[in-house]
């Protein structure tokens, strides 16, 4: 299974509002920022679509 690294919370949050599959969030995985997180989505259809939709806005 692959996965795709979402590091805008915003972004993230419209992903999941839009149907795709958050696998899990991480912290301290960004260099120089160790209190950003990053979320893990499951990279398949859902998550095409999800962005397709973030981009139309």
């Amino acid at each position: 299974m692959s996965k795709k690294r979402i590091f805008n919370i915003k972004m993230a949050n419209f992903l999941i509002s839009n149907g795709a599959e958050l696998l899990e969030a991480r912290q301290g995985e960004v260099k120089d920022k160790p209190e950003r997180v990053t979320f893990l989505f499951k990279n398949d259809e859902r998550l095409s679509k999800a962005l397709l939709n973030f981009k139309k806005i």
